[in-house]
């Protein structure tokens, strides 16, 4: 199959698809040069590949996405894959459940989307699938449909009159580009479908009219992306960490494209520099205030309330967190109040974090032992992908919880067989080491105050 790509990870994925016979097309520049003049194509490609927002991976869109993304995670091991079969560009006869600010949340066959819209309610008719939004877990939407075949497009627009008409497009649609007789036929033969679905009184509201392309995510942990360093250092020199600190940000990615082209002036102590200056600089100081990104391979990202550093040193980040809400502590099954605090410990290179939880006075209610992925870390955020299952213990009894959302993790392809046993052999040894434990915290809970 033939694709395109672009963004942070395009040198290591071109170079992992290239070795297994994939054909790369419309690349830049330098990337053709790396690979030894492949790319050069003007092809249309199967296979779209860009950055994830934030840079925590790569979107594949195309009819043959799911086999490429596959290949890709056999190499990287750490990824989390969110896979939504023939559904990019893919047109729905809306069904709006309900408005939000900017726009309607409308069911799309069981699934929620979101489209910001200006029209009324009754005027959102049609709506085409143009992407996903992990923070609010939604389908993203556009009320203009767009029709594409080769140099052939048509756009339905999104406040029409049926008075309006272009050339034999159905009422409503105009022509943006014509391309060759056999593509204008194919845009034109879509467009009067999709009219007379959307119109028809029999299709149900909510139904898709139009399939579109498979739209896959691969979430990339922090031990994927070390893979992905050694892939890209096959076509170009590359230095440790090159994909963990470019995913940070552009601030850092200018930095390391720096760092990069002066290696070969101090070899032999480029990589004691670096890591006493850009990795350990990215590291957030005590007292500074930063989130914890929490992502999940289902397509969700959380981000929580923001909490304070605490202690911060090469290995260990600790952080404090107020409890505002009264409720329970999920898996602990205790009352939560305000006035509570949690702290929270996360190590470099420990596939879990603990976070223990205290009263107002000091007193112990409990911990909470998250499985993940290595924590990478920012100056203003940890970040990780979450593996489902976690360890609690209170007043001395130790439960492994979440094992089935685990297990439904696996049959549903959002995690490899590879992380499932990782999971769950993390989770066993946790379980063990609280066992052995004493029911103490390396630091005292009556840790000074949070700023």
């Amino acid at each position: 199959m033939k694709f395109s790509i672009s963004g942070v990870y395009s040198s290591a994925v071109s170079k992992i698809l290239v070795e297994r016979g994939h054909i790369p097309t419309r690349l830049s520049k330098t990337l053709v040069d790396r690979l030894g003049g492949l790319g050069a194509l003007d092809d249309e490609p199967d296979v779209y590949i860009k950055d994830m927002s934030r840079w925590q991976g790569i979107v594949l869109i195309g009819d043959g996405a799911k086999v490429m993304a596959d290949e890709i995670v056999s190499e990287a091991k750490e990824a989390g894959v969110f896979y939504l079969p023939k559904s990019y560009g893919a047109v729905y006869k809306a069904r709006v459940l309900e408005r939000v600010r900017n726009g309607y949340i409308v069911d799309l066959d069981g699934r929620r989307g979101l489209v910001k819209s200006r029209l009324y309610e009754t005027e959102v008719n049609a709506v085409q699938v143009t992407g996903y939004a992990r923070s609010v877990s939604k389908v993203l939407l556009t009320d203009s449909v767009r029709i594409r075949s080769g140099g052939a497009e048509a756009v339905r627009l999104s406040r029409f009159s049926r008075e309006f008409r272009e050339s034999d497009l159905p009422g409503g649609w105009k022509w943006r580009s014509q391309g060759s007789e056999l593509e204008k036929e194919d845009v034109l033969k879509k467009a009067q479908d999709i009219e007379e679905m959307v119109l028809s009184p029999e299709i149900p509201d909510g139904r898709c009219v139009l399939p579109g392309v498979d739209y896959v995510e691969v979430v990339l942990g922090l031990n994927a992306k070390k893979i992905m360093d050694g892939w890209r250092r096959k076509l170009v020199p590359t230095m440790d960490g090159h994909h963990y600190l470019k995913s940070l940000g552009p601030e850092y990615s200018a930095l390391v494209d720096f760092a990069e082209r002066v290696k070969e002036l101090i070899p032999d102590k480029f990589d004691e520099l670096i890591s006493q200056t850009i990795v350990r600089g990215v590291y957030p100081r005590s007292t500074e205030e930063i989130k914890i990104v929490h992502m999940k391979p289902n397509g969700i990202d959380i981000e929580y309330s923001p909490v304070y550093v605490v202690h911060s040193d090469a290995d260990t980040i600790i952080t404090k967190r107020r409890i505002m809400s009264s409720g329970r502590y999920d898996g602990l099954g205790v009352e939560r109040q305000p006035g509570d605090y949690a702290l929270t410990e996360f190590k470099v290179n420990q596939w879990y974090y603990t976070t223990s939880y205290y009263r107002r006075d000091g007193a112990k209610i409990g911990e909470y032992v998250n499985i993940n992925t290595q924590p990478e870390i920012a100056k203003g955020f940890i970040r990780y992908i979450d593996l489902y299952v976690d360890v609690v213990r209170k007043r001395g009894e130790i439960k492994v919880i979440d094992k089935e959302e685990l297990d439904g993790a696996l049959a549903d392809g959002y995690i490899s067989k590879e992380v499932y046993d990782k999971a769950n052999q993390v989770a066993e040894e946790v379980a063990r080491l609280l066992e052995t434990k004493e029911d103490e915290d390396g630091i005292s809970p009556r840790s000074p105050e949070s700023p």
